[in-house]
């Protein structure tokens, strides 16, 4: 596959800035206290479920939009926004309902393709490629495209800033000076790092984790995939993680296998996917890094509040996250510092083709079949990604007020910019036209830099494949809560004897439906693969 890119202050203050930035514009403009849901005229009102915090000026950017397409679009925006935790709860809940919404976010590591199976989202295929709707044309490449298809078709609007988010390790660059010590550069400097801080801090916890995730990325084996296999993560809604091993020409797929799996299942695959330690023994490092972690952490759920309220020393992210966690550490503790440790030895020297990608979005805003506004929705969208003046008023914000324009797609954060922190990945990331931040830590933009850059990925196996749920539903529902309680104990380190725990569970799955799940992975994989996947 191949892609070709181009490339606060008061609210009156605000609201006054902005009024001076449109005066040459014919009609009077006035902000509302609204969440731009004012229906007057004959305009439409689209409803959007979001999760997250509402920006401060959300109200502001929605009232300059609907002042720029007041004569074109004739919508007005109503947007809801739920807690992270309560989110993917009340959207099924919604579905399953048939409650009307235009517009909401989903992910594979939500419900996307369950829900796409089961009938709850539109069919997008005709808004893309499609003339009359340059923006997505332009925005959505078909390549990028292909990528997303869920059973040959688009069910939902792709959103990525870039084709993967390079895990992060964040780091108190002030406390390993404070210590003596030079940047981390491995895994041996990081674990003296952590042993430091259990000795000059011992109230401070070394790593902070997400409970419900444990060690997210840390000494991940999918760096070394081999182009004939997948990595155990890299298919969603199968109920628990398959690694799928190919031929050596990527036309036939010779098995999938799974935690706790006896040998036979391995033993007619080649080496060295015959080595079950080859994919799982990363668990093992989980154990004796467990040693570094808080007592409880199965029952936390934010680790990045422990890292930027000071009470750890580092904890797992991703790169974009970076600037959001530098301003929150440094505004909580005066003198804090960050720095970050990517973990691919070839990421941190940023060399050509060094990540693995589906080039599959790992966010997305789908359009629920009870809308009864689908093209609205989508010209609303297309409006966004029809030029970046259109897509930089939703992403940042009200030029001149939030932010400034920098060369090579650069843009510097303005003082009321902390009045408008919009979630852009439930809207508006793109790989075209998502800005950088200028300011970024230094360390922080060459990495954004580089993950910007086409050049420096590699496709997985499988990139285009999406699994149908359906089919064995019922087998899933039995086995997910009973495997995802053994990786989250597994994920955290706290299961020494885990390879005996995992065949014990593993009999267990079988007996619910496991094989059942596998025969259908294998069939619908071969089946793509059939049809002219890769």
């Amino acid at each position: 596959m191949a892609f070709s890119f181009k490339h606060a202050s008061c609210r009156f203050c605000v609201a006054a800035a902005l009024a001076v930035s449109i005066s040459a514009c014919s009609s009077p403009f006035s902000p509302k206290q609204t969440d731009g849901a004012n229906i007057s005229g004959g305009a439409t009102e689209l409803s959007l479920m979001f999760f997250g915090d509402k920006p401060e000026d959300w109200d502001l950017v929605v009232d300059a939009f609907v002042h720029q397409t007041d004569s074109s679009l004739h919508v007005r925006l109503r947007t809801e926004w739920d807690s992270v935790e309560d989110y993917a709860k009340k959207l099924m809940l919604k579905l399953a309902a048939g409650e009307e919404m235009d517009a909401v976010f989903d992910a594979s590591w939500m419900s996307l393709e369950k829900n796409a199976a089961q009938g709850y989202y539109r069919n997008l295929d005709s808004y893309f490629g499609n003339d009359a709707y340059p923006g997505l044309k332009a925005a959505f490449p078909e390549a990028f495209l292909d990528a997303n298809r869920i059973n040959g078709h688009i069910y939902a609007i792709p959103l990525t800033q870039s084709y993967h988010d390079i895990e992060i390790l964040y780091i108190r660059k002030d406390l390993r000076e404070e210590f003596g010590m030079s940047p981390i550069a491995s895994y041996d400097d990081l674990r003296r790092y952590f042993q430091l801080v259990q000795e000059k801090k011992p109230e401070m916890i070394p790593l902070a984790l997400k409970g419900d995730r444990g060690f997210f990325r840390m000494f991940d084996r999918s760096g070394k995939m081999l182009h004939y296999r997948a990595a155990p993560d890299a298919i969603a809604g199968t109920g628990i993680d398959f690694a799928l091993a190919l031929s050596e020409d990527g036309k036939q797929v010779l098995g999938a296998t799974t935690y706790g799996d006896p040998a036979s299942y391995y033993e007619s695959l080649p080496a060295p996917m015959n080595n079950p330690d080859d994919l799982y023994a990363s668990l093992d490092s989980y154990v004796k890094w467990n040693a570094y972690v808080q007592r409880d952490v199965l029952n936390e759920r934010n680790a990045a509040v422990l890292f930027e309220s000071g009470k750890s020393a580092a904890y797992e992210g991703t790169l974009s996250g970076w600037n959001a966690v530098r301003q929150d550490l440094k505004q909580s503790i005066p003198g804090a510092e960050l720095e970050g440790f990517a973990y691919k030895t070839c990421q941190r020297e940023m060399q050509a083709g060094c990540i693995g990608t589906d080039y599959r979005a790992w966010n997305n805003l789908a359009i629920p079949v009870t809308s009864k506004h689908t093209e609205l929705v989508m010209r609303f969208v297309d409006w966004i990604f029809q030029s970046q003046e259109h897509h930089d008023l939703f992403e940042l914000g009200i030029e001149g007020v939030h932010w400034k324009s920098e060369p090579d797609r650069l843009f510097k954060r303005l003082p009321a910019s902390s009045r408008y922190v919009f979630p852009a990945f439930l809207l508006t990331w793109n790989p075209t036209l998502s800005r950088i931040d200028a300011d970024s830590d230094p360390e922080a933009l060459k990495l954004l830099q580089y993950a910007s850059k086409a050049s420096s990925y590699y496709q997985l196996p499988l990139a285009g494949f999406a699994f149908n749920p359906l089919p064995v539903k019922s087998e899933i529902a039995r086995i997910q809560p009973v495997a995802t309680q053994m990786l989250q104990v597994f994920k955290s380190g706290l299961d020494p004897a885990w390879r005996a725990t995992a065949a014990q569970t593993n009999q267990r799955l079988r007996e619910m439906g496991l094989d059942r799940i596998r025969e259908e992975l294998i069939r619908q994989a071969q089946s793509y693969l059939d049809d002219g996947g890769v």
